[in-house]
């Protein structure tokens, strides 16, 4: 019966709150304009205006008493024994709730505070007008209040009852989560500042934009990189502090390893965008080495190349940093031994994007020679700037995604020649291979389905389907990656039969 009762009121609070906080921003937003509209000496107010301001008055009337009573209720649970106490502020439909409304209000808190900053740079530096200022302003104010107001009673929510609220693994959700997207964006700012910036000292104005196009684009940089680098350290500091908490709260976050998983996390997604990026810049070089490169609307080849080349910067540093800390962290809190796990698992994890680029680069370049082969001249599915552009994308992927796996795994082989028994049956090397030997024979088994299926229409007399090369393709490099995989899993099963 408590169960069920909680559940509904966080339901209805949390759905309540939505209705207001949508509400009092439209209300603000109107008053702002109205402002505005004075300042301006503007009396005219569309009908559309002021349907939505009716509806907005609607949503915090009927809002407001929903909210204030079930939120009184909630109030009158945190009275009564100690014991009662915290294990209502440790109950899940509590966590749930302010897992739900603390990524909510601080994704559009964010996103708001990105608008009112680009709009005040544009506004203040440029002098451009500021058209939804009102409306920036009013999120910013309705649901950045609201975060705010929710971070502090979960706050007191956990120092006030750490022997409960210790194991709440969906605040530290919250918090690794919002750190991630958090360095993302800020990841993503940074890049397009740096490219900018170079597109401005290289003069390299777009042939379709007009003269002040650097403008929009550096504001929103700017208000990118700042909010989201703000937010990063914002979340850092709360969970550092629950880091170093006293016990039982900072044993039971380092004990969880959701820091750990963070730091694993980004590094994977910072690779991946590395990964990408690099070679979106490669495979135009490749492209101008061969004399196949297009412009495209005009742009010039500096911009294909250098463009994706600044923009992965911020990842590969950002990256970079996040496995030192990882390794510094781990040292301090469990010594070398837990330092070398760590870089062990970075080491894999770069390792795993590089292989995936690999793989999937010389699979492309298979199938661009498999094509060139069965059409013996003769015109096949791609046309021929098609096939170029398949090619040299083909090599860039490949080539990067060697860059990325080969040294992680060479380092990876020769420690496990220093020491074989420990790496060997480490877990996270045993992760890699099977997480390889399972995409591997994933692989093959699609593209086996599909050579099957095409033999059998052959045999039914019934239409092959095009561009099917890619299905040979993926087999034979799937087949070699598993091969070799298989391999060296093998033989670390046998080492750890022989320890065990």
């Amino acid at each position: 019966m408590l169960t069920l009762k909680r559940l509904y009121l966080y339901t209805v609070l949390g759905i309540s709150l939505v209705a207001l906080l949508m509400g009092l921003s439209d209300v603000v937003r109107f008053a702002l304009d109205r402002i505005s509209d004075t300042l301006a000496s503007r009396t005219y107010i569309s009908d559309d205006l002021l349907g939505e301001l009716s509806w907005a008055i609607a949503l915090v009337i009927v809002a407001v008493p929903v909210f204030l009573v079930h939120l009184a209720l909630v109030r009158r649970s945190l009275q009564g024994p100690a014991a009662a106490v915290a294990d209502e502020r440790a109950c899940a439909s509590r966590s749930t709730y302010f897992f739900l409304v603390l990524t909510g209000t601080g994704v559009v808190a964010a996103t708001q505070l990105t608008d009112l900053l680009q709009i005040a740079i544009g506004t203040v530096a440029f002098g451009e007008r500021a058209w939804s200022l009102a409306a920036a302003v009013a999120g910013s104010i309705i649901v950045g209040g609201a975060w705010l107001v929710h971070v502090w009673v979960r706050r007191s929510d956990l120092w006030a009852a750490p022997e409960r609220t210790a194991g709440d693994w969906l605040t530290r959700a919250y918090l690794y989560g919002a750190l991630f997207v958090a360095a993302v964006f800020a990841c993503v700012g940074v890049g397009n500042l740096l490219t900018v910036a170079a597109r401005m000292l290289l003069d390299l104005q777009p042939a379709w934009e007009r003269s002040t196009w650097w403008q929009e684009e550096l504001a929103g940089a700017v208000a990118t990189m700042f909010v989201a680098g703000v937010a990063w350290l914002v979340h850092w500091a709360l969970a550092a502090r629950l880091l170093r908490a006293a016990p039982p709260m900072g044993e039971a976050h380092r004990a969880a390893h959701s820091r750990l998983a963070y730091f694993l996390l980004f590094t994977l997604s910072a690779a991946a965008a590395s990964l990408v990026l690099v070679s979106m810049g490669l495979r135009n070089v490749f492209a101008e080495l061969a004399g196949t490169w297009p412009p495209i609307d005009g742009s010039r080849l500096i911009e294909e190349i250098g463009g994706p080349l600044l923009l992965a910067v911020p990842f590969v540093a950002a990256w970079w940093w996040h496995l030192r800390r990882a390794s510094a962290e781990a040292l301090a809190l469990g010594g070398p031994e837990q330092a070398l796990v760590v870089r062990r698992m970075g080491r894999l994890v770069v390792a795993t994007v590089g292989l995936a680029g690999l793989a999937i680069g010389v699979a492309w370049e298979l199938q661009a020679l498999l094509d060139a082969i069965a059409s013996g001249g003769s015109e096949t599915l791609y046309s021929s700037d098609e096939a170029d552009a398949l090619s040299t994308s083909a090599l860039a992927a490949a080539l990067v995604g060697l860059v990325l796996w080969a040294p992680a795994w060479v380092m990876s082989q020769r420690e496990r020649v220093g020491d074989i028994e420990t790496v060997a049956t480490a877990a996270s090397r045993r992760a890699y291979l099977f997480l390889v030997v399972g995409a591997s024979v994933v692989a093959f088994m699609i593209a086996l389905a599909f050579v099957i299926y095409q033999a059998t229409r052959l045999l039914l007399g019934t239409e092959l389907v095009d561009d099917s090369s890619w299905a040979p393709a993926v087999m034979i490099v799937s087949a070699v990656v598993l091969a070799y995989h298989l391999w060296c899993l093998r033989a670390d099963m046998l080492v750890a039969r022989t320890v065990e």
